[in-house]
């Protein structure tokens, strides 16, 4: 803070290397914030962020230009320091939010269907509340319902009734839409930001009629995002990646920094830190199944699992690479020496965002961007070697036992062992590309033939398709400006 100080470091033009951190970022309502414009068909998302980046503050003598206090600050890519930011919600359903979980499999209404009780960490009873029962399982009998979902072993076929051999525990566990809640908090994929509406509100765009959804009714969202500075240099195909981003601009990222002035404001300028940064992330997107058809197929011991199973649960995709270029920033600085609460050594505060936020004149990043719509495995983490192909259904036999209807023990459950997936742990971000070759689980079931034929590439005029993209992506136009963030500068890469 002594001006003697600032003098001698300009004389050598002396780089302290520092970190910038964002404050408060620990809490649900994290005041560090951005708006994501997607156009009038999605509307505006708001972001939470968090995280720190790695910087040097360059000082030069005054005779270089500029006044007493001007800095030069250089926002530097690394492997280590990154910004963080809340899922982002992109489409919704109500259905979600009402219906049953079980209502395909059993074949009721399709008003009927929905995850609305797809809650839980417990097994959820198949075909609940639909008799009075005693009846044969193939009825559905008891008010409570059967104790899972049914299977059937062809050697042993009809233990608890026609084609009923034993009972899969159907838990939600990561999947329970319950898990998606309103929280500014950054870094974990079930957090869509602080906004209570995280969905644009008014008829105009709400289709169908639903108003008011909620976080839970997401079914389309990316993942928290890990933001780094990208490289300078790097090349960007913004119009013709087939797998990416397309139909935009190719472009080449530039430097990130800017200026600063220690002291009040830059001269000629309102502000005392005006800086650009350029952002590389991997997107990767999360679907959640809804309304799933089961088209009647009885789990068999020894098969490949149906589609139904997916039905409520939530699928990644493959992440595309994209790039959020020349996000202008503008506040103000001041010197405040102190130690966090962590033990760091600070020099300096500061609140940035985008210049004229709010307004029609704010200085927003314009840029495209890219998600995937190919699924490549499930949210939870697999179990029985369920990525590999091909995958061979692992159910256990299960030995004759007495009926279900009140005459003896309990109907046995093939147990959470024998599952193709651990419903309690979710599985990290894949590192594979969109349109990659998705898991064994996904792809054996009835969610993926279907999807990976139509995406093959084999496009040709025969197929009646004249296009080269796989439409496993989808590239859309975006706004983004920077309502409040509040960072600590820290003295060294701490």
């Amino acid at each position: 803070s002594k001006k003697s100080f600032i003098k001698k470091a300009s004389l050598v033009n002396f780089k302290l290397p520092v970190t910038i951190r964002l404050r408060g970022s620990n809490a649900a309502s994290n005041p560090n914030s951005a708006n994501l414009d997607l156009g009038a068909s999605l509307g505006r998302r708001q972001v939470n962020l968090g995280g720190s980046l790695a910087a040097e503050i360059v000082f030069h003598d005054s005779f270089d230009g500029g006044a007493l206090g001007n800095v030069d600050l250089s926002i530097l890519p690394s492997s280590t320091k990154t910004l963080t930011t809340t899922s982002i919600p992109l489409l919704w359903n109500t259905q979600v939010s009402g219906g049953r979980w079980d209502a395909n499999s059993l074949g009721l209404p399709a008003a009927a269907a929905g995850c609305g009780n797809f809650t839980g960490n417990a097994p959820l009873p198949f075909g609940a509340g639909l008799g009075a029962g005693p009846a044969p399982v193939g009825g559905i009998p008891q008010p409570g319902g059967l104790p899972g979902y049914p299977f059937t072993d062809p050697a042993n076929p009809n233990v608890f009734g026609p084609n009923v051999s034993g009972f899969l525990p159907v838990t939600p566990g990561v999947d329970d839409p319950n898990n998606l809640t309103v929280s500014g908090i950054p870094g974990d994929n079930y957090k869509v930001g602080a906004n209570p509406d995280p969905f644009p509100q008014g008829a105009p765009s709400e289709p169908g009629g639903f108003a008011n959804p909620t976080a839970k009714d997401t079914v389309l969202r990316t993942n928290a995002l890990s933001l780094t500075i990208a490289t300078p240099g790097t090349p960007v195909n913004g119009s013709t990646n087939a797998d990416g981003l397309a139909g935009s601009q190719n472009s080449v990222i530039g430097a990130s920094g800017g200026q600063a002035n220690l002291f009040g404001n830059i001269p000629g300028k309102s502000y005392g830190i005006d800086v650009t940064v350029n952002l590389a992330t991997t997107i990767n997107s999360i679907l959640r199944i809804t309304d799933q058809d089961s088209f009647g197929s009885p789990l068999i011991t020894g098969a490949s699992y149906p589609a139904g199973i997916f039905n409520c649960r939530q699928v990644r995709t493959g992440g595309i690479q994209n790039y959020i270029p020349s996000v202008h920033l503008t506040g103000g600085l001041r010197i405040a020496p102190g130690i966090t609460s962590d033990g760091k050594l600070r020099i300096a505060k500061a609140t940035i965002s985008t210049p004229n936020t709010g307004t029609s004149t704010a200085d927003r990043s314009h840029f495209g961007v890219a998600a995937c719509l190919a699924p490549y495995a499930g949210v939870d983490a697999q179990l029985n070697q369920s990525d590999l192909s091909p995958l061979t259904n692992p159910l256990s036999k299960i030995p004759p036992a007495s009926a279900v209807d009140g005459s003896g023990p309990p109907a046995p459950f093939a147990g959470y062992a024998n599952l193709p997936a651990d419903v309690f742990t979710s599985r990290p971000a894949p590192a594979a590309g969109c349109n990659a070759a998705p898991t064994g689980l996904v792809a054996q079931s009835a969610l993926a033939p279907s999807t990976v034929q139509a995406l093959s590439g084999a496009n040709n005029i025969t197929d009646g398709y004249t296009v080269s993209n796989s439409g496993s992506a989808v590239s859309i136009a975006a706004d983004l400006d920077v309502t409040n963030v509040a960072v600590d500068v820290l003295v060294g890469d701490v």
